[in-house]
């Protein structure tokens, strides 16, 4: 039995050394060759990155197919530039591409696989299935916006410069957003289709090399300016809520007003050589008369008039879902003596009531301005829909606010300033802007500020253009409103 044993011993043992000399001998070759036919292989499966609807569903931000290759698409090129960004090597640096790319990207799956040497596929041995990235319904209306793009497009091509034009609801919906110059993104994109409104740029280094147009300076809400006039409405506030004023209240236009050394006019008494005699608030609003306002500025001080501009969002970002939002500036005595080195005086505050001095807005803070302004409510801007509203109620004198608002309708009825709104007969409320910027030779820039009051107070529509250097705010600015406005009467 033993013997037995020992004789099946001899035979394993000699079976596996025999498999060992031909595997590493004679054989070897040949196995070699099979291990390097068959090889195990892995890659990444890219997740569609998630598509861009307007408020009625139509496509912002898509995909399509270029030649085989999945390739981001903006169908409307320019017209949403300021809104959407751009992409680069796949990822969002900018608007909302980049403010949202963690929702947009989604995650990659990945593929195992085995190949021969040669690169044939053999079989699939495991797929992780990518998670497509979210899909964006934005406030967005593309009709409006389009709207928006051709009215400021047409203004811009007769007084050059840049300029953007915002339309928000009081509640902080976003439906349109415009900065011109613009660029179309899909100039971005390797092997991109150019959108419906391509512009003038033909590719991506004549858009990143432009220094005088600069297309991808987000005007709406990266610019800062001074906004004249339209800041007259947070005095008139001001005043009426504090109790310092009310609506019969009269100051008188004496044309000028000097204060040692230094003269400050009213536009209407430095154009004409006329006066407006004694008027109220409402009056004051709808001719823009300077000297109310100046004596005004003088009756608040600058600390209750810079408190009720902060209070209204000014000197600070609206918190707009998307990136490179800049704050502005509202100057106190503080900033003055800080930044500066000089004292605050009587004339600081002169030039901050009509607007002008040190203060810097952006288009988009003058939007929100004027909604609270006719509302009382305080509400962050939203481009993406379908979030909780966070609008903060500033506790306003409703009586104040009916006041303004009373103003405001006045501007855009004869006798006003915005004329190109005369025969729609009180159906909206405006503010007119001229700001003067630069020196004497530097043309102002233009402002138009537009309420129109349709169904509840928080689904109220604030229209806001703003032209660089293009001139008065009524002349300019205001045709370009007023055909944004003919496009939202006739919906």
């Amino acid at each position: 039995m033993i013997q037995l044993m020992r004789l099946a011993l001899v035979l394993i043992f000699a079976l596996f050394f025999s498999r060992a000399f031909f595997i590493t001998g004679p054989l070897h070759s040949y196995y070699l060759t099979q291990a390097g036919e068959n090889r195990v292989k892995t890659e990444v499966v890219p997740a569609p990155r998630g598509v861009m609807v307007d408020r009625d569903g139509r496509l912002v931000a898509t995909n399509i197919l270029v030649d085989g290759k999945t390739t981001r698409h903006y169908p409307d090129g320019e017209v949403v530039a300021a809104a959407v960004g751009y992409l680069s090597e796949g990822k969002g640096v900018a608007g909302l591409e980049k403010q949202y790319q963690t929702d947009l990207a989604g995650v990659d799956g990945q593929r195992v696989f085995s190949e021969t040497a040669g690169g044939a596929e053999v079989e699939e041995v495991s797929l992780v299935a990518p998670e497509p990235g979210k899909k964006l319904a934005l406030n967005l209306d593309l009709g409006l916006s389009t709207a928006a793009y051709q009215a400021l497009k047409g203004k811009l091509a007769e007084v050059g410069k840049g300029g953007s034009a915002i339309v928000s609801a009081v509640n902080g919906e976003v439906l349109a957003l415009v900065s011109l110059p613009s660029f179309d993104p899909n100039l971005f994109i390797s092997g991109g289709k150019r959108g419906g409104e391509g512009g003038r740029y033909t590719d991506v280094a004549s858009v990143v090399t432009d220094e005088i147009q600069k297309p991808l300076f987000n005007r709406a809400i990266g610019g800062s300016f001074p906004p004249g006039s339209v800041f007259k409405l947070v005095p008139a506030l001001a005043g009426l809520a504090s109790g310092v004023i009310d609506e019969n209240d009269l100051i008188e236009d004496s044309g000028e007003i000097v204060v040692g050394p230094y003269r400050f006019g009213n536009w209407y008494f430095d154009k004409y050589g006329k006066t407006e005699g004694k008027i109220n608030v409402k009056k004051a609003l709808a001719r823009s008369n300077d000297i109310f306002f100046y004596r005004l500025g003088e009756k608040l001080g600058v600390d209750r008039l810079t408190a009720y501009a902060k209070k209204l969002g000014l000197g600070e970002k609206t918190g707009i879902d998307l990136p490179g939002e800049a704050s502005g500036l509202l100057p106190t005595p503080l900033w003055m003596e800080k930044e500066k080195g000089e004292r605050w005086f009587l004339g600081n505050t002169y030039h901050l009531a009509i607007g002008q001095g040190d203060l810097l807005v952006t288009a988009l803070q003058v939007n929100r301005m004027a909604a609270a302004v006719v509302s009382g409510l305080k509400c962050p801007p939203r481009l993406v829909g379908g979030q909780p509203s966070e609008c903060t109620d500033l506790g306003l004198s409703q009586a104040a606010i009916e006041t303004v608002r009373e103003g405001m309708k006045m501007v855009c009825q004869e006798g006003g300033t915005g004329f190109p709104f005369f025969n729609l007969k009180g159906a909206v409320m405006c503010k007119t802007g001229t700001a003067q910027h630069g020196g004497e030779e530097a043309k102002p820039h233009a402002w138009m500020v537009v309420v129109i009051p349709r169904g509840d107070t928080p689904r109220w529509l604030v229209v806001t253009v703003m032209l660089d250097s293009a001139g008065e705010g009524s002349e300019q600015a205001g045709p370009v409103a007023r055909q944004i406005v003919d496009y939202l009467l006739k919906e």
